[in-house]
């Protein structure tokens, strides 16, 4: 047997029933379905369950909304998590907890099967060519934030630490030689679970949506660390977006749009290339510890402004509500084929 973890690290409580429920999410192991949906908008956890055919366990503690039912057949959770990577980082590690240990003893379970996770959120792009309205699909992620620091997660191939480097690069030079930390910002890189982001591309082509797939930047915060600049308060890296929408890995600087076949001849799109497609507070540091837990994780995400052209998209709801339907369909495809 292992050795139970303190009770200081992985923090059990008990609800007004005296049962054994994990800190922050307040739920009990029954209370968690191994399909998982993350949103960031409590609102949009029960927008999601919407689509549930049954809802069995409704679930609220602090920002953390939960609601786990079955769809066709499927075990599934929504999970509201809040903004940025910490509150995911909360998150995601309770779910482990719930998922990989006895709660009585705090012992890791060997029985324990790996959870999918996949994130349906809300982003902003900064590529002129990807307009709003169009679903970013992500492959990779580049963590702006610290969070994933703190996890020593090994590089999950080549690409990873290409971006990394050429990421580091680019926001080094972008930043004015006299700023006090200039080249202290140290991005690192994620990658999403390949068969998640073939279910979510098959199912985005199912619906005929428009969808780019491509690196989500993830920062750790919606202002300054998106490069969006206020008055009064100077920021390190001004432009930031720009500079990273030219960011380019195995290729030239082509968006793969999920568009016709014969625009993307046209365009001499090469599959292989990958730039940044959207920008958002979370996806980063769910693919980087996803990794290490051996669970299966993706993101799909509504671009609903358009940072180079200024543009936002005020009613952004039909966009939300296809992005459930793809992930819904996406996730039972994941789970029947688990099943097999």
């Amino acid at each position: 047997m292992t050795e139970p973890v303190k009770d200081s690290e992985l923090i059990v409580v008990k609800d007004t029933e005296k049962r054994n429920i994990i800190y922050h999410l307040g739920l009990r192991p029954e209370q968690l379905a191994r399909q998982i949906f993350v949103v960031g908008d409590p609102k949009r956890a029960d927008l999601v369950a919407m689509g549930f055919d049954t809802v069995e366990y409704m679930v609220q503690n602090r920002e953390f909304v939960t609601r786990t039912g079955t769809y066709q057949g499927m075990p599934v959770t929504v999970m509201s998590t809040g903004i940025g990577t910490d509150n995911n980082e909360i998150a995601l590690i309770e779910a482990f907890g719930l998922n990989e240990f006895d709660l009585e003893t705090r012992t890791r379970r060997a029985d324990a099967l790996p959870l999918t996770i996949i994130r349906l959120g809300t982003s902003g792009g900064p590529q002129r060519d990807i307009e709003c309205g169009a679903l970013a699909i992500s492959s990779y992620a580049l963590g702006l934030d610290n969070t994933g620091l703190f996890y020593d997660v090994p590089a999950a191939d080549e690409t990873v630490l290409n971006i990394e480097t050429q990421a580091y690069h680019i926001i080094t030079a972008a930043t004015p030689l006299e700023c006090r930390f200039r080249g202290k910002i140290h991005p690192y890189a994620s990658k999403a679970t390949p068969e998640v982001v073939d279910a979510l591309i098959k199912h985005a082509q199912k619906q005929d949506v428009r969808y780019a797939v491509g690196i989500t930047a993830s920062a750790s915060g919606f202002f300054g660390p998106q490069g969006r600049e206020i008055p009064g308060l100077p920021i390190t890296v001004p432009r930031l977006q720009e500079y990273l929408a030219a960011l380019c890995i195995n290729g030239n600087r082509i968006i793969s749009l999920g568009e016709a076949a014969e625009i993307n001849k046209e365009a001499g799109m090469s599959e292989n290339s990958l730039v940044v497609t959207n920008f958002e507070m979370e996806s980063s540091l769910l693919f980087h510890l996803g990794a290490q837990m051996k669970y299966k994780i993706g993101t799909i995400c509504p671009i609903i402004a358009n940072r180079p052209k200024g543009t936002f998209l005020a009613d952004y709801k039909p966009q939300v509500e296809k992005c459930i339907d793809i992930g819904l369909s996406a996730m039972l495809e994941l789970y029947t084929k688990s099943a097999k």
